[in-house]
């Protein structure tokens, strides 16, 4: 497994408040790249493609409030992963997040995906940070 993950990101509120955004998919859509398309979700799954690459399936598998939220692969996908949300209460309405992607890649793709997946990872927090600035 590879690993990408993102240095604590500090939230302007507080971690009930980002623990419930991330705890349903179908506000995910506002994070996510521009080279998501068919983007479908409700709750607790989403599915989309990445233009020019593949389709994707993810599930939440385990929501812990104001600690973690599990994400893990679904269906068909072309490698097997999890995303996880940390979350740690900063006080004074304020959240830190770190968000830790594990990817099942063969030595050869860790490679050539290792910048682009470390971008994705850095861009789902700087989005975060952005929705509550």
């Amino acid at each position: 497994m590879a690993k990408f993950e993102n240095q604590d990101i500090l939230v302007n509120t507080d971690c009930q408040t980002v623990f419930d955004f991330l705890g349903d998919f179908r506000n995910f859509e506002h994070l996510v790249p521009e080279q998501v398309k068919n983007w479908q979700a409700n709750e607790n799954a989403c599915s989309f493609t990445v233009e020019g690459m593949a389709d994707l399936a993810m599930r939440i598998d385990g929501k812990y409030p104001c600690n973690n939220i599990h994400i893990v692969a679904d269906g068909k996908n072309p490698v097997n992963f999890s995303l996880d949300y940390y979350f740690r209460d900063q006080g004074e309405g304020q959240c830190a997040v770190s968000i830790v992607f594990d990817v099942d890649l063969n030595p050869f793709m860790k490679a050539v995906a290792a910048r682009p997946l470390q971008h994705f990872v850095d861009m789902l927090g700087e989005k975060l940070q952005e929705k509550y600035a």
